[in-house]
């Protein structure tokens, strides 16, 4: 009898163990409540695109100001991180890419359709000059991902006829003594074409004096992938080529990567993770595959689908990021997509990830702070664990955004909330994240 039941134990604990072993999928079937603090709310309407960036302790954002409601009308909105009083706002315009504006020393960059760069003063928020960036007048396309470092902006230009390159536009060309309307033809330096023709979408990163890029492999159109992705790093001083890899159909014909998402790339420890239909980490130093996992959406929790991956967050040897859509699965919502994923940064193995109760896409990232993992959804505010991804509570009352990009800063949320579910008009507030 005490051998059945010392072996009954052993069973158990067996079970228990495997079942910890495994990949997490949180079933969000209960909800706790939890009542969010406004720290700030600034009434002013915000596009909820991926465009606010924090610098300095100020906030910059697309405002659409009043009386514009069905009219694509924006200003460049400075605001006070602390207390989300007004600074400045610029003079209106339409027709910019919904991407972050890039700062470099004193100036402020904004991109427009099709090839054009503003720059505005960062203390009062004149415009200083207006630039075309177009290559030999092909009427090419900026991509919507641009990233600045030291005097240059890096970046993509596109062209129907799939003449793809990524380029940096070096702003110490700028000539700033003349009218600022006046048009600037400034062309930029073609840094790479890539050998697929695929057009730059990854926003680049910079790191340790490399700009590393990836492409999005499928037409215009997106009813086909046609190439396979290629990931590139350059040196900065020399332009050359020091880190590529292409990911492309896999043997059993099956398609693991589009190359879709905005933030695709993501570097920490010398390690370059990439989050798209698969999952891969490469040593920069050695350029060594470190390693990769191919997702199908045939089990849910197996779903790794980050086309809107926005800014991964690396915290405690795991990465979590947002990512997927929630309801293109057999029309079920529930049936294969996760939009909040963690995952162990050194094997790519699932912790855990999660989908919100009514939750729709996310286009949006999570804010990690006191150990907890904040999520502004539009069917509330969804606070999880950050080691197991339960659920901790939900403010059914706040009504987000599954788009615009989240800071942290200090003990304050920043993000776009509408007044009510039916309200058209999202407002920048600072959300109380603190212990």
């Amino acid at each position: 009898m005490k051998r059945f039941t010392v072996l009954l134990i052993c069973v158990i604990f067996a079970i228990f163990a495997l079942i910890a072993s495994c990949d997490l999928f949180v079933e969000q079937d209960s909800e706790s409540s939890y009542n969010a603090t406004i720290a700030w709310n600034s009434g002013l309407r915000a596009n909820n695109y991926t465009d606010t960036i924090l610098d300095n302790g100020f906030i910059y954002f697309f405002e659409r100001p009043e009386g514009y409601d069905h009219v694509n009308i924006y200003t460049l909105t400075k605001l006070d991180a602390e207390t989300g009083a007004l600074i400045w706002r610029t003079h209106e315009f339409r027709n910019m890419l919904f991407c972050q504006p890039v700062i470099i020393e004193e100036y402020i960059y904004v991109f427009f359709e099709p090839h054009f760069i503003r720059s505005y003063h960062m203390e009062t928020g004149e415009l200083s000059a207006t630039i075309n960036v177009d290559l030999n007048n092909q009427n090419m396309d900026m991509e919507w991902n641009a990233t600045g470092n030291q005097h240059y902006i890096y970046f993509g230009l596109s062209s129907r006829d799939y003449t793809n390159c990524f380029v940096r536009f070096d702003v110490n060309q700028i000539y700033r003594l003349q009218d600022p309307a006046t048009i600037q033809d400034i062309p930029p330096a073609i840094i790479w074409q890539p050998e697929t023709d695929g057009a730059i979408w990854a926003k680049p990163v910079v790191y340790k004096n490399t700009v590393y890029t990836g492409t999005f492999s499928g037409s215009y159109e997106f009813s086909e992938y046609k190439w396979p992705v290629e990931l590139a790093g350059f040196d900065i001083d020399t332009k050359q080529m020091v880190f590529h890899k292409t990911l492309g159909i896999a043997d059993d014909g099956q398609w693991y990567d589009n190359g879709v998402a905005r933030n695709p790339l993501f570097i920490h420890d010398d390690i370059l993770y990439y989050l798209s239909w698969s999952v891969s980490a490469y040593n920069l130093k050695t350029g060594d595959l470190i390693w990769r996992h191919r997702f199908t959406n045939t089990a849910p929790q197996d779903m790794y689908h980050a086309t809107c991956s926005l800014q991964p967050i690396y915290y405690k040897g795991k990465l979590y990021y947002t990512g997927g859509e929630a309801d293109t699965v057999e029309g079920d919502p529930f049936g294969g997509y996760r939009n909040i994923n963690c995952i162990d940064a050194s094997n790519g193995k699932l912790i855990w990830n999660a989908i919100a109760k009514d939750s729709e896409s996310l286009d949006t990232n999570p804010i990690i702070t006191h150990n907890k993992l904040y999520m502004a959804q539009y069917h509330g505010l969804w606070v999880y664990n950050l080691d197991n991804g339960k659920l901790i509570g939900v403010d059914r009352s706040f009504v987000g955004a599954g788009t615009g990009r989240n800071i942290l800063y200090k003990d304050y949320m920043i993000c776009v909330r509408y007044d009510s579910i039916n309200d058209d008009a999202a407002k920048m507030v600072a959300v109380y994240v603190g212990k």
